[in-house]
């Protein structure tokens, strides 16, 4: 297949990428570069530099494409959530839309959306299903709202125009390849947690909240594999599926995984959101039982291979 991969830049489609070219697809990436700057690699894809709320951008690059990944999408921490809204909330449908309009010209098949477990922001339900979204209360945030409204793009086009859809809800992705940024809550905790333990190694520790939000930390090449495998399989057709490790940790012990000091490590709380969602596990039954899905690494597996890599590159 001829697959159009967008934000294809970011951390996560750079491990879907490989998996994808390795199946025997050729990929057309697509990146604005908006969150981090120009990014100079070697690709061994093609790859094109644009902004997806363009409608004629977008339908220029969906000419001879036969699936599309949509990944892209402003992607923050907590803190970035409550600073960036309209921007968020605005843009992401538009691009979203762009993307499922030229689907519609060009008779392209199928879509794999990346969702987010942000849709379970107002989930009563503890592990989450992914039924359990449809008896809540919408998102808090824009970001959860944004995602919402994407997966129900998703459905309307299918249901109108009968494009093929699968939708995808990964669980807070470990990765090694995401830095902290200088505003707490801007990049996501974990990446926050080991540039101010690691790199910084503050104690007391930053954090916001209290630091006994519970979330499910999911090795971001299970994630990958999966959304690479499945996404043009015909057992996903307009199906959606929560990709986890169900594993709860606070935030608290999360950082105690991270932490490489002597003394006991202590917390300080630097700012708090009322709508910061205190629990969050995902239900991953039906991956497991419709696609056998399961995650390879524990958290602490997790951390200790990107606490690695953090030291690695900070000693040289």
């Amino acid at each position: 297949m001829r697959i159009l991969v967008t934000g294809s830049e970011g951390s996560l489609m750079q491990w879907v990428i490989p998996h994808l070219l390795k199946a025997g697809h050729s990929v057309l990436g697509v990146d604005n570069f908006v969150r981090y700057g120009e990014i100079e690699r070697d690709r061994n894809y093609d790859f094109v530099r644009g902004d997806l709320t363009d409608h004629d951008f977008v339908d220029q690059i969906m000419k001879g494409v036969d699936g599309v990944i949509q990944a892209a999408a402003l992607i923050y921490g907590v803190g970035g959530f409550h600073k960036y809204p309209a921007d968020i909330l605005s843009k992401d449908i538009v691009l979203h839309q762009n993307i499922l309009w030229a689907m519609k010209k060009y008779s392209v098949g199928k879509i794999a959306y990346i969702s987010s477990s942000m849709v379970y922001e107002r989930c009563d339900t503890h592990p989450s299903r992914e039924e359990d979204v449809d008896d809540s209360l919408i998102p808090s945030t824009d970001y959860g709202l944004s995602k919402l409204v994407g997966e129900r793009l998703c459905q309307a086009f299918s249901s109108q125009y009968g494009i093929d859809y699968v939708i995808w809800r990964p669980f807070n992705i470990i990765t090694p390849y995401e830095s902290g940024e200088n505003e707490l809550g801007i990049s996501h905790v974990f990446a926050d947690f080991v540039k101010n333990l690691v790199i910084e190694e503050k104690n007391p520790l930053p954090i916001i909240g209290s630091g006994e939000q519970i979330r499910c930390f999911t090795w971001i090449d299970d994630v990958a594999s999966a959304i690479a495998k499945f996404s043009f399989d015909k057992k996903t057709r307009n199906q959606i599926y929560n990709l986890g490790n169900p594993e709860p940790v606070t935030m608290k012990d999360l950082a105690r995984l991270i932490y490489r000091g002597d003394n006991e490590l202590s917390f300080k709380t630097v700012k708090s959101f009322d709508d910061d969602v205190m629990i969050r596990i995902p239900s991953i039954e039906k991956a497991e039982k419709k696609l056998g899905f399961r995650p390879t690494k524990k958290v602490a597996e997790s951390v200790e291979l990107c606490v690695k890599h953090t030291l690695e590159i900070e000693n040289g």
